[in-house]
């Protein structure tokens, strides 16, 4: 049992030492408790919802340092005391059933809404009850908390849906052209072309954090810091959320429905790499290439630390006029490990170019520690798939 803190507004929290944020606790909810260590005492310390709590047994338990159990939150007791009953096998059987099930159905509404979100059909997705409902149960589930399996099916099929559309390079691209087409202002026309990266000399470190961090993506978080921050309101004007929205008010003032449909279209689809960057825990958007035989392609990035380390991964897929490349670069302290994914002839192409790519690193000063080439896209993704990662959005 926990002794806890309850406030006046009979809300149940638990307040671990000079922690400011507390361990909230919901009467009936089910949560797992991993045995992180027994005291003589007989007390034991639990990892719930990745804090640390202490919990007193009420009688012995056949229970071992490193066990993790299924645990139900009891109704409080009249001197404060919050029950923590340890369910059976059978129970804690019926509840990862449950879970799984929960899993499935909130990973086949995501597949299904963003596949509508990403669809080149502009009648295929429609602002209705039902559809706001599917997304806010979205953002009501935990989906950070999705197992590893139905993340890494659940992207594979994502991937799949993605390259077979449109991508979004390309609907920004064109919609460039029908703003030229339809004499819109040159100054909004100016703002989406510095989205679009067109030549490889055009590829900076500012550069390319600059595209991705207006990409839209972002757009609410830099909303929120405005409200602190009168300087980055200038910054949101550049963002291409906002551009987006002015053309679409225009286009749709001057009934160029052509230029508004298109717009609109990018707006789904930035929709859509925010759920995805929701799900996966990253900040994850379209990549803004578009030269030569590259058509595009995503980028999702996340950090975290793990045993005194820090880790910062980007999981990348280009799109290529036939096929796609994807591959993971990961950082760790200082040191680079990349793994490449995709057909048998890129793989071998890059293989052939391996001491090129390790001359590149060593010239920057970079340390290259590994290369790595999985045939299957899967397990690239379950690499990066790291429960520990963090949404950044200043990286």
């Amino acid at each position: 049992m926990i002794q806890p803190i309850i406030d006046s507004s009979g809300v149940i929290h638990i307040f671990k030492g000079k922690q400011a944020e507390p361990i909230k606790l919901v009467v009936g909810e089910i949560l797992a408790a991993e045995i992180m260590d027994i005291f003589p005492t007989g007390t034991m310390q639990l990892k719930i919802n990745n804090r640390i709590i202490n919990a007193q047994p009420q009688r012995e338990l056949p229970l071992n340092k490193g066990d993790t159990v299924m645990v139900k939150v009891e109704k409080p007791l009249e001197e404060g005391i919050i029950p923590l009953r340890v369910l059976s096998a059978s129970e804690a059987k019926e509840v990862q059933k449950a879970m799984i099930q929960a899993e499935t159905e909130i990973s086949d509404q995501i597949f299904k809404l963003i596949e509508s979100l990403f669809s080149n059909n502009p009648n295929s997705i429609k602002e209705t009850k039902q559809q706001m409902d599917i997304i806010k149960t979205i953002f009501s589930f935990p989906t950070e908390k999705l197992s590893e399996t139905q993340k890494t099916v659940l992207m594979n099929k994502i991937i799949d849906v993605i390259f077979s559309q449109q991508d979004t390079s390309e609907n920004l691209h064109e919609l460039i052209k029908l703003l030229e087409q339809n004499d819109f202002p040159k100054e909004q026309i100016s703002q989406l072309k510095n989205l679009i990266i067109t030549t490889h000399e055009e590829i900076t470190p500012e550069k390319l954090k600059q595209t991705l961090l207006n990409s839209g993506v972002s757009f609410e978080a830099k909303m929120k810091q405005a409200l602190f921050d009168s300087v980055k309101i200038e910054q949101i004007k550049e963002d291409l959320k906002v551009i987006l929205n002015q053309i679409i008010k225009e286009a749709k003032s001057q009934s160029i429905e052509e230029v508004a449909l298109k717009a609109e279209q990018l707006l789904r689809q930035i929709d859509g790499y925010q759920i995805l960057s929701k799900t996966y825990q990253s900040f994850f958007t379209f990549l803004p290439l578009l030269w030569q035989d590259i058509e595009g392609g995503n980028i999702a990035y996340k950090s975290f630390k793990r045993e005194g380390k820090e880790y910062h991964t980007v999981f990348v897929t280009l799109n290529f006029k036939e096929e796609y490349l994807s591959f993971i670069v990961t950082m760790i302290n200082k040191s680079f490990f990349i793994s490449f994914s995709g057909q048998p002839e890129i793989l071998s192409c890059l293989k052939d170019k391996e001491a090129i790519l390790r001359e590149r690193f060593q010239d920057k000063g970079m340390l290259l520690s590994g290369i790595n080439y999985v045939s299957k896209t899967e397990e690239l993704i379950k690499q990066w798939n790291i429960k520990e990662g963090s949404v950044s959005l200043t990286v």
